[in-house]
């Protein structure tokens, strides 16, 4: 499966001025520095929690369906925007009435309707595209607050040049969030 960025999420899980006021910085110079920390603690907590934490669209690419439930990379997932399979020379989009989300469980699926069969592309390879929105939500408020402050924590450590207790702390407070590979 090829996953593929399409979107990227258009805020960042903290405001710059949240960043200033926890750094205790009063004055707008280093702002593009501070920025560019939260951007980095956003990439570095993405990578160890394994979950996007604005909204984000991306496009998976697989062969085959694996079977009737399709079990999603991303985490979490906000919605099926698309399904489409290649038949006839093109791609053909798959009514949304024809399956379902499950983003309860651990790993999120999709799964059939009931009676439903997923239809063969008639290419061998790259012939299934899913387009998916994933994220906590749309902006900064919907991120959990333990993932905010971790956030804030490694820019912390960042702006005063790695302090390691910062970084700790910061993976502590992602912890709870992490996905493991069962």
């Amino acid at each position: 499966m090829k996953t593929q960025l399409i979107l990227s999420a258009t805020q960042l899980p903290v405001l710059l001025s949240e960043a200033r006021d926890f750094l205790k910085v009063s004055h707008r110079d280093e702002d593009a520095l501070i920025a560019s920390y939260i951007r980095a603690a956003t990439e570095a907590c993405e990578s160890f929690t394994g979950r996007k934490l604005i909204r984000q669209q991306w496009q998976l690419t697989l062969n085959n369906w694996g079977g009737s439930v399709v079990e999603m990379p991303l985490s979490p997932l906000l919605s099926i925007d698309k399904i489409e399979y290649w038949s006839a020379d093109n791609f053909q989009e798959i009514d949304a009435g024809n399956y379902l989300l499950d983003n309860v469980s651990y790993r999120a699926k999709i799964v059939p309707q009931t009676g439903y069969l997923w239809p063969d592309p008639e290419i061998a390879v790259a012939g299934i595209r899913i387009t998916v929105s994933a994220g906590f939500g749309e902006d900064w408020n919907d991120v959990p607050h333990d993932i905010r402050l971790g956030v804030l924590h490694w820019v912390t450590a960042a702006y005063d040049n790695g302090e390691n207790q910062a970084v700790l702390m910061a993976e502590k407070l992602w912890q709870p969030y992490r996905r493991v590979s069962l």
